[in-house]
């Protein structure tokens, strides 16, 4: 065998073997924000299916920004579905960074992502397809350097 096959073979079995640790997960999607500039009406939409109603879940916003961003928090507005149709609003407060400016997360480069815990312990009381819209909810539009949005929801800790 040649040592690009070797080589492939080699890299696909790491990628394979570390999303595969990631044990809590049931659930993440994120989407890119055209031009890093978030809209009013630009909702990202995430869909979830949900098979356990006895277990629990944190439930988690993935937001991925530049330096340039002018806020501490971002104010977003989350639309839940529930299988049966039922809907559900709640605005929330992502607070990004420290009072005195430090960027909470893990800063790299130009970017830092960001994941903020919205909800802990978490029970969903119907099995089936949950949908999530994530809406920007700030005063100015579009909110600018951001760079993309997402959805984590992770089995909690018995």
């Amino acid at each position: 065998m040649g040592k690009g096959f070797k080589l492939g073979f080699f890299l696909l079995l790491a990628a394979l073997s570390f999303t595969s640790c990631d044990k809590a997960r049931v659930f993440e999607e994120n989407q890119q924000v055209t031009g890093y500039k978030w809209k009013y009406e630009d909702a990202k939409t995430f869909v979830a299916e949900i098979k356990d109603t006895n277990q629990h879940y944190n439930l988690y916003i993935n937001v991925r920004h530049s330096f340039q961003f002018d806020w501490r928090n971002a104010w977003v507005k989350i639309t839940t579905t529930f299988p049966d149709g039922k809907s559900f609003d709640k605005r929330v407060n992502l607070v990004l960074s420290e009072p005195d400016g430090r960027w909470l997360g893990d800063c790299l480069g130009d970017n830092c992502d960001m994941q903020v815990q919205i909800q802990q312990n978490a029970i969903f009381p119907q099995p089936g397809k949950y949908t999530f819209k994530i809406a920007q909810d700030m005063r100015v539009n579009p909110l600018v350097a951001v760079k993309s949005v997402g959805m984590r929801i992770e089995k909690a800790a018995p």
